[in-house]
């Protein structure tokens, strides 16, 4: 009955797709829909976060810390379903950020802070304006129809890109002073930080205002249609009694 249900599933994303049983795999190998519990690859690398937060705090380490509140934010942006460009763009922002405080990075290589500037923003800002579309906040890019509204998608997004860049020097001018830390290193140092983070914040904006020019959704578009565990199973039962 499983190998049934199986190949009755197979056959619907073949043709879901429009393309042969190969093509159709693959397809779906890529984009994912595999299970309710882990969707695609990017659970795989959702789950590494969490797997890297059990190793590193098993350890002792303290940066397990920051590995905990990446995964956190990782299984918020699962749960809010953010289309697979911008889920992406969160893991990655995240792997440079946690993942290069976990492993030291930014102290062993003087460059990687400056990576970290200049890239992250590319990548979180467009996602915290979905995330305010969501709140109804701001408009959604599937509903901006005038010049005006693209370009106050671009603007929106430079200023969230932008703000978050500028929240993060003063969290470090306020470790340095209320808890005796070394995080700021100089004033050129921080001017280079928020002038890197405007620059990423620009190219994630001009993006966003792409994304929003042709009108790209704001959640995940399934490959299949996806079931919670046991339904699919049954509805496919009911169909054979039928």
């Amino acid at each position: 009955m499983a190998a049934s249900c199986r190949r009755d599933q197979n056959r619907d994303v073949q043709i879901a797709s429009g393309t042969s049983p190969a093509g159709a795999r693959m397809r779906r190998l890529v984009y994912g829909d595999w299970s309710w519990y882990v969707r695609d690859p990017l659970d795989v690398l959702r789950l590494a976060f969490v797997g890297g937060t059990i190793a590193f705090a098993v350890q002792g380490r303290s940066t397990a810390i920051g590995l905990t509140a990446a995964s956190a934010l990782l299984l918020v942006v699962r749960i809010i379903d953010l289309p697979r460009r911008f889920d992406l763009a969160v893991i990655v922002a995240m792997s440079l950020i946690a993942w290069g405080t976990a492993l030291g990075l930014y102290g062993d290589y003087e460059v990687y802070d400056n990576i970290v500037h200049g890239v992250s923003p590319f990548f979180y800002a467009p996602v915290l304006y979905v995330v305010l579309v969501r709140l109804d906040v701001l408009t959604g890019p599937e509903r901006t129809t005038a010049a005006h509204h693209h370009v106050g998608v671009f603007i929106s997004t430079l200023a969230l890109g932008m703000a978050v860049g500028a929240g993060y020097e003063v969290i470090e001018w306020l470790s340095d002073s209320l808890l005796g830390t070394h995080l700021v290193k100089s004033v050129d140092d921080t001017g280079s930080d928020l002038l890197e983070d405007t620059a990423g914040s620009l190219a994630g904006a001009a993006f966003a205002a792409i994304w929003s020019v042709r009108h790209w959704a704001t959640r995940r578009t399934p490959v299949v249609a996806r079931h919670r565990p046991g339904r699919w199973v049954a509805a496919r039962l009911v169909e054979r009694v039928r």
